[in-house]
């Protein structure tokens, strides 16, 4: 029982721990959030526990036989699949949480080779709390988290660039930039279409945003471009 305590804790503090650092962030806007930073915390721990506990059975020298060298290979093999699956299109990244599933489920794979069965039967069941359970928790964090971007709207009479502006300024965007631009050459004409780009900063929903303002009577268009502040992932 003291066994499976020393090996279930260290698991159990790296999953709470990696979904702390995961909600940070999310609440910064950061493409990889609690699901990802979890499951990237609790797989690198049973990682390290295979190799702690997993291979005391085997003789030193034992000709033929380095289960940890065997360990170690896998981890780095991993790694060029987990980024095989992460592509970067228009300012977002996508495929994190995907990766870090792939390199999770790899080290459930290993303590079971190793032995280490109830480690990998927790990992496993975590592995499924964490990517189903936290979605939610994620979609209400999103709500709330920084964004930075280019809005892009093409619109005709009756709206206005005041009524644009007031919609950002309810959903929680501050705009810090405007281009406005007569997509038809012709800004005295009733009715024309327009075209403004408003760059925006501030914790909102982009989609309640870019969903409001497709409703609204006169909007033609409106595309959000994200962009990656400096600093990273």
């Amino acid at each position: 029982m003291d066994d499976l305590l020393a090996q279930l804790a260290p698991l159990g503090l790296a999953l709470l721990l990696g979904i702390l650092v995961g909600a940070e962030r999310e609440w910064q806007g950061k493409p990889a959030g609690m699901r990802t930073h979890a499951l990237i915390a609790v797989g690198a721990c049973l990682f390290v526990l295979a190799g702690r506990y997993g291979f005391g059975g085997i003789e030193p020298g034992t000709p033929g036989v380095d289960p940890a060298r065997i360990a170690a290979q896998v981890v780095t093999g991993v790694g060029f699949l987990g980024a095989g699956v992460i592509f970067f299109h228009r300012n977002l990244l996508f495929g994190m949480t995907t990766a870090a599933s792939i390199w999770s489920t790899t080290a459930v794979a290993i303590a079971c080779g190793a032995g280490l069965y109830w480690a990998a039967v927790a990992v496993a069941v975590a592995h499924v709390v964490v990517v189903a359970g936290l979605a939610p928790v994620e979609n209400m964090i999103a709500r709330h988290a920084r964004h930075t971007g280019s809005l892009h709207v093409r619109y005709a009479a009756p709206m206005k660039l005041g009524d644009l502006l007031e919609v950002c300024t309810e959903q929680g965007f501050t705009v810090t930039e405007i281009d406005n631009e007569d997509e038809d050459g012709d800004g005295e004409r009733e009715g024309h279409a327009r075209s403004t780009q408003l760059m925006l900063n501030g914790r909102g929903s982009v989609r309640e945003l870019t969903s409001k303002l497709t409703g609204r009577e006169g909007i033609e268009r409106v595309k959000f471009t994200e962009e990656i502040t400096n600093g990273g992932v």
